[in-house]
């Protein structure tokens, strides 16, 4: 039997596939294979760097998420650092943490950044390397913001 692919799943996989060269050689990590997503991500020892378009809801975002057993004490540390970190990066930050719920298996903790766009589906794919653009410019520089206050992390998970 054939597997059919949805119109929304075979805009995603083009869009990210796109970019994701792009992003690779500009940002500290790869991205492997393009999903037929509304997110892609990158992952390391629980810290995960993730790219969110939606085709049917306005914006773009890059995001940091900890899925991390010790992701409170992180976030706690990092939200000391918050405006440094806002200031490194070059604008305010969406910061976000939500507790453990019956409709959530784990805690969110994520730090966001929000690119004012159309949805995907509203996007003409001739527009899509300015939104590349603009969204691996962001992620750069979340990454650069928050690279130094996750050094201690990186630094034990070696030891």
């Amino acid at each position: 039997m054939a597997r059919t692919t949805t119109p929304t799943a075979q805009r995603y996989a083009a869009f990210w596939s796109q970019m994701l060269p792009l992003s690779n050689r500009q940002t500290g990590f790869s991205i492997r294979s393009p999903r037929r997503q509304p997110s892609i991500e990158f992952c390391y020892l629980g810290l995960c760097f993730r790219y969110w378009l939606q085709d049917d809801q306005p914006d773009a975002r890059v995001q940091f998420a900890l899925d991390r057993s010790d992701g409170e004490s992180i976030y706690a540390s990092l939200s000391r650092s918050h405006a440094a970190i806002e200031q490194a990066f070059g604008a305010p930050l969406e910061w976000h943490h939500e507790p453990f719920s019956h409709t959530r298996r784990s805690t969110l903790y994520e730090i966001a950044y929000r690119i004012p766009s159309p949805a995907l589906r509203d996007i003409p794919p001739t527009k899509w390397p300015e939104l590349h653009a603009q969204m691996i410019d962001a992620m750069v520089r979340l990454e650069r913001a928050l690279y130094p206050h996750l050094q201690p992390w990186l630094e034990d998970d070696f030891l």
